[in-house]
């Protein structure tokens, strides 16, 4: 049998032996989530750019918007404007420029920009497009009203759009079914 003290040996041989591999092993978890976290750093300091860079992109055309279709109050306009982005993808040969949706957090200033998008030389000039966000059925309806809008206005008539509805010469349309 061995002694007690040949069995002490092998016992601390063993425990550092364990330790010399665990503490590698430590080594090298810890680098390991060192670099984790240095590349996710620089992942979110790029986000972060990118985000940045969107919110001045918004904050700009809010501006511009404010300044040349509401100069009255383009002082006032940024902070109830919610939010504001393009409808869709940029296209090749496209005619018409995309929507802008605006969301406004008040009415007042929503009636107030719509109606002067309609008299405003800038849009005209530069073609943006302001458009209702209309729900499906709505979208489906005036798709219907289309053909009498567009009769009626050829006959020389005023004729336009309110909602899902349509009317030409203050006489409400009714699509044929």
């Amino acid at each position: 049998m061995k002694s007690q003290r040949s069995l002490d040996l092998d016992s601390e041989g063993i425990v550092q032996k364990i330790s010399a591999v665990f503490y590698t092993r430590i080594d090298s978890l810890e680098n390991s989530v060192e670099r984790m976290i240095s590349n996710n750093t620089l992942k979110i300091e790029v986000l972060k750019k990118t985000v940045d860079f969107a919110c001045a992109e918004i904050r700009e055309v809010k501006e511009l918007i404010c300044q040349t279709i509401l100069p009255e109050h383009k002082a006032k306009l940024p902070d109830v404007i919610d939010s504001v982005h393009r409808l869709g993808q940029p296209k090749k040969d496209a005619t018409k420029t995309r929507g802008i949706i605006l969301q406004f957090g008040a009415r007042i200033y929503r009636e107030a920009v719509w109606e002067a998008a309609e008299k405003s030389s800038f849009l005209q000039n530069n073609k943006p497009r302001f458009a209702e966000d209309l729900s499906p059925a709505v979208r489906e309806r005036r798709m219907q009203l289309c053909p009498l809008v567009a009769k009626a206005r050829e006959q020389g008539n005023a004729a336009y759009f309110l909602g899902g509805r349509a009317f030409a010469n203050g006489a409400e349309l009714f699509p044929v079914t």
